[in-house]
């Protein structure tokens, strides 16, 4: 998650972009001052609803990332639904060591399309009876894993809400509903997502290549080892490692270890005899 070096392919970090704002409400639709108003103020319970189409030739995972801070998103008061086959599944939003960011992984065959929703749990009483609850933040999304890398995917963010009334007893009253869409981060609901693909032929065998001169290198460390710095990740450090031994054995092969017998990359029988040339055109 950085602009000026990328090291997710390395360290496996998933690269998010930001999508929307969200905002959960079980909440009056406006505050009200005056006594024999109360009516006005009808009862809203929204969600977000996020459309994915994934219009790519190839499987593939992503993962949303749902951010609030004032109040912070909680499990006990939100339920998570997706609907890949046309059918509903509940699961539940998973907590991160930032206890105000939640993520929600799923998987998108080619050129299918998925919806998953966050709502309040209107299936709690106390819930609907305090008439107090709103979660505002914003929504992100990475691409896991595929086969492919980058994915074009076509996103829509909603608020879809329904107006409860004070009374659910019969007969059942009128619930009228409203439905918005959301302006996303980039203007468009086209998404471009680079990140964690599966290892083509030559990766694989640049990777064999660099275990290969670490396994070798590993005899020539002295014994105390290298000193990490606590400040660079340690598989970071490693990589930076083998590219200096990869280079260092480059210069050897060039310079003949320093002591000016360096193999020349042209041979003796390759270069072109100009003094005898010259002569023989005299």
């Amino acid at each position: 998650m950085t602009d000026s070096i990328d090291v997710s392919p390395v360290l496996g970090r998933p690269r998010f972009n930001l999508v929307s704002t969200f905002e959960l409400l079980v909440k009056p639709i406006t505050p009200v001052t005056a006594p024999g108003f109360e009516a006005v103020a009808r009862t809203i319970v929204q969600g977000y609803f996020l459309t994915i189409a994934n219009t790519s030739s190839t499987d593939i995972r992503i993962r949303l990332q749902f951010a609030a801070t004032t109040p912070e998103l909680n499990l006990a008061d939100t339920v998570t639904i997706k609907d890949v086959t046309g059918k509903d599944e509940f699961q539940e939003l998973i907590p991160t060591s930032n206890p105000k960011k939640y993520i929600y992984d799923l998987s998108i065959p080619a050129h299918d399309t998925a919806l998953v929703t966050l709502l309040p749990d209107v299936t709690k009483p106390e819930i609907l009876k305090a008439k107090n609850l709103e979660i505002r933040g914003y929504v992100e999304i990475a691409l896991v894993s595929s086969t492919a890398s980058p994915i074009d995917l076509l996103l829509t963010p909603e608020h879809r809400g329904t107006f409860v009334p004070d009374s659910l007893k019969p007969p059942v009253p009128d619930f009228d509903q409203l439905a918005y869409a959301l302006p996303t981060a980039n203007g468009s609901s086209k998404f471009t997502l680079t990140g964690p693909a599966k290892l083509n032929k030559e990766f694989k065998n640049e990777v064999k290549e660099i275990k290969e001169l670490e396994k070798a290198a590993e005899n020539k460390l002295p014994e105390t080892g290298p000193v990490e710095s606590p400040t660079v990740p340690s598989e970071l450090q490693r990589v930076l490692g083998m590219m200096a031994q990869r280079l260092d054995e480059i210069e050897q092969r060039t310079t003949g270890n320093g002591n000016g017998n360096g193999r020349s990359f042209i041979e003796a029988q390759e270069r072109p005899n100009v003094g005898q040339r010259v002569v023989n055109h005299q």
